[in-house]
């Protein structure tokens, strides 16, 4: 059961940090796309410097999106956003009814550990009178 319990709580980790990772790509793929006009125009600018004054904050939000998503990147294509929310919502529901599963390990988990307690109390109170019966003799 223990064992049961330990598996349940790895996958759930694991589940969370793919989680993770998938909502920080699609947050950096929204970025990328709401900022990309900016960028654009920016790079066809004559005078770059005052473009940049006026907006700046959409320009470095580009470029830092841009950079964590050709890291992601990793020399292939970057999944669909459309793709990674389904994913993410399909993980989303699988880690709820995991964790409902892991409650319930948990609970008999301490039921058994309650119990071997209890059993492991009266063994021992059981064990105390045969020695004083030996001391008797």
């Amino acid at each position: 059961m223990h064992t049961e319990s330990e598996n349940t709580a790895a996958t759930l980790k694991g589940l969370e940090k793919r989680l993770s990772d998938i909502s920080l790509l699609m947050k950096n793929i929204s970025a990328y796309q709401q900022t990309k006009a900016v960028y654009m125009q920016y790079k066809k600018a004559k005078d770059k410097e005052k473009f940049l004054r006026g907006n700046e904050s959409s320009i470095i939000i580009h470029e830092a999106a841009a950079k964590t998503l050709q890291a992601a990147r990793n020399g292939g294509k970057l999944p669909d956003f459309k793709k990674l929310h389904t994913e993410y919502k399909e993980l989303t529901e699988k880690k709820d009814k995991l964790y409902q599963e892991y409650g319930k390990l948990k609970k008999k988990v301490k039921q058994y550990d309650t119990i071997k307690q209890n059993v492991d109390t009266i063994l021992r109170q059981a064990r105390q009178p045969e020695k004083e019966h030996k001391k008797e003799r």
